[in-house]
């Protein structure tokens, strides 16, 4: 296939950073992803095994028969207000407590156990230690705990991991008569802080631009002042929306940070379907002070209000009238706090009420009853669908793509018909295939070959639409649907990192539009597509093959090319990428099928 890229050189317009977009929703796993704990549960949050008394993910040991024990889990007695955990060793048995099975360990590391624990009548010796998993093999370590109070308390040993494990036995016993409640129990590296430094590592790789937080559907419920101050404080609560746990360990404070530290520009969710004004304008002056507390200045920041209330799923679901009302209410507390605050609303053509599920008019009546209020207008756009013949999946993939961008279009033309310079956000998008709440695999959407083209011809749609579409956030950033999978002692980057890697060096970037000739085969998706970015540093050229059988002989015209593309090929649609080198000869360079290519064309 012979493709012509063509260009006049001119430039159209500006691409930002902020089209890079990320977000980290703290809902499922997503905490313990980015947390240095190695203890699921750790804060023994309900409910309890109604045959053992013990909350979820802890068991009891260390022997086959528990009569002499008793364990309950106690409402209201935790330092933030939550459950605490029981355990009684009432027949005097030389030992007996909790485990939990599946611990991984690196030979050689320290990890400290930091635990809360009350006793009950007179000082109580707990044995903390890690073991293997077979129930007669030798312990690695252990280390005893002197509980002296009756009233909480911190607690602190280290133990030395000998060899790497990833089945290996942590275990808290009641050494005699005694009883005890756990507040809390972490097992960290005593090395590495609060957060994993590999993902951190990870993360920072990409170079993220923005960042939301705490995300879609669970800001809906988060009130931020659980996420603040010391994490031993911090509750565990039951999230009504996903019916997951929500973690408070990883909050505004840690979230700040990670933004401070990684120059990347925050973007809140504001909790509108179970919060008030003032909650939201009490977090924009915490936000405000944050800074001034480190001497320095507010940056700009992101305000989303709310998130889906337009869907009947959502909690909080309202009209676009009423969504109107919120704005006038919630807008003011946040700017009043938060003058630097970019305010984001939500903009989708359409919304339903349930129960009837009647489609009503909702971008219309936010424009004209608080446009004066909205800087942009928000849509989140998943593209669903399966399909039993991968080929035709990735030309459903690329049409989707082609669809999302016309619905971006049409908002873009609301806005500008409307006056007053509100943009476009896309703060959700993702191609979802496969990812569900119920198959046990933490919301995991496989990425292969078809997501990354479907990610490439995003960011290509992207380009082209700005000005209109300032902003665009990719779900999802660490663990469900995530670019990282942080489960165990590597964090697996999927297919999408590096292809966020491969585009970040161009952005920000003025546009250089370009046309393509190329054959269109099955769906009128065309085979080849491309953009064109220029920096300070090279005029980029990024171009895709999409074609699932033929290669792609590619030349320019108001371009030059040489040297060698940094390329992503993949084998079939359903599969992996590997990443090549591929020369340009002679003036042109021949694309397999399936790859993403960029080339570095030298400074302008």
């Amino acid at each position: 296939m012979q493709v012509t890229i063509r260009t006049d050189g001119s430039v159209r317009g500006h691409a930002p950073t902020t089209l890079l977009g990320q977000n980290l929703e703290v809902a499922g796993n997503t905490a313990p992803g980015l947390l240095s704990d190695r203890l699921t549960n750790p804060k023994f949050q309900g409910p309890a095994n109604p045959l053992t008394g013990i909350a979820p993910g802890w068991q009891p040991g260390p022997n086959n028969n528990y009569a002499g024990l008793r364990f309950e889990l106690t409402h209201g007695m935790s330092l933030s207000g939550e459950e605490s955990q029981l355990i009684h060793n009432y027949a005097g048995r030389s030992s007996g407590g909790l485990v939990q099975i599946g611990r991984w360990l690196r030979a050689g590391e320290r990890l400290r156990v930091s635990l809360w624990a009350r006793a009950q009548h007179h000082p109580v010796t707990l044995r903390v230690g890690l073991r293997p998993l077979p129930a007669r093999a030798p312990l690695y370590d252990s280390a005893t705990v002197e509980v002296t109070a009756t009233y909480w308390k911190p607690y602190q040993v280290e133990l030395v991991s000998p060899q790497d494990d990833t089945e290996a036995v942590f275990f808290c016993y009641v050494e005699g008569e005694g009883m005890v409640w756990l507040d809390q129990i972490h097992l960290r590296p005593a090395d590495e802080p609060l957060l994993r430094e590999d993902i951190l590592r990870d993360i920072r790789s990409l170079r993220v631009p923005v960042l939301r937080f705490p995300g879609g559907c669970i800001s809906t419920n988060y009130h931020w002042r659980y996420g603040t101050g010391p994490q031993h404080l911090r509750p565990a609560l039951r999230d009504p929306v996903f019916k997951w746990v929500m973690n408070y360990d990883f909050g505004t404070d840690e979230y700040l940070t990670l933004c401070l530290e990684q120059g990347i520009m925050p973007q809140i969710s504001v909790n509108i379907g179970s919060g008030t004004p003032e909650e939201a304008g009490a977090w924009a002056a915490y936000c405000a002070d944050w800074y001034r507390g480190r001497g320095l200045e507010p940056p700009p920041m992101y305000w989303q209000m709310g998130n889906e209330h337009y869907g009947a799923w959502e909690l909080g679901n309202m009209s676009g009238e009423m969504y109107a009302q919120a704005l006038r209410e919630f807008v003011p507390a946040v700017k009043a706090a938060y003058p630097a605050a970019r305010i984001i609303a939500l903009g989708p053509e359409t919304g339903e009420i349930s129960p009837a599920k009647e489609r009503l008019p909702w971008r219309q009546p936010v424009l004209d009853q608080a446009g004066d209020l909205i800087d942009l207008i928000a849509l989140q756009i998943y593209m669903v669908g399966w399909a039993e013949d991968k080929a035709q999946g990735l030309v459903q993939a690329l049409q989707g793509a082609d669809k999302a961008a016309v619905t971006l279009q049409e908002a873009i033309d609301d806005c500008e018909a409307h006056g007053g310079g509100i943009r476009v956000a896309l703060t959700e998008w993702n191609l979802w295939e496969q990812a569900s709440h119920y198959d046990g695999k933490g919301f995991l959407e496989p990425y292969d070959v078809t997501h990354g083209l479907f990610v490439a011809a995003m960011l290509h749609h992207f380009v082209r639409l700005t000005p209109g579409l300032e902003l665009a956030n990719f779900y999802h950033l660490v663990n469900p649907m995530g670019i990282f999978i942080s489960e165990g002692p590597e964090v697996k980057q999927t297919a999408l990192a590096a292809i966020f890697r491969l585009y970040r060096p161009a952005f920000p970037g003025d546009i250089l539009p370009v046309t393509v000739d190329a054959t269109a085969p099955e769906g009128d998706v065309p085979a080849v597509d491309a953009i064109c970015l220029q920096t300070a540093e090279a005029t980029w050229l990024f171009v895709a093959n999409r074609g699932a059988s033929e290669a792609a002989t590619v030349t320019c015209e108001g371009l030059t090319l040489a040297g060698e593309a940094a390329a992503l090929v993949g084998d079939r649609p359903d599969g992996d990428f590997r990443p090549a080198a591929i020369p340009v000869q002679e003036g042109a360079i021949t694309l397999p099928p399936l790859c993403l290519a960029r080339l570095r064309l030298g400074a302008r």
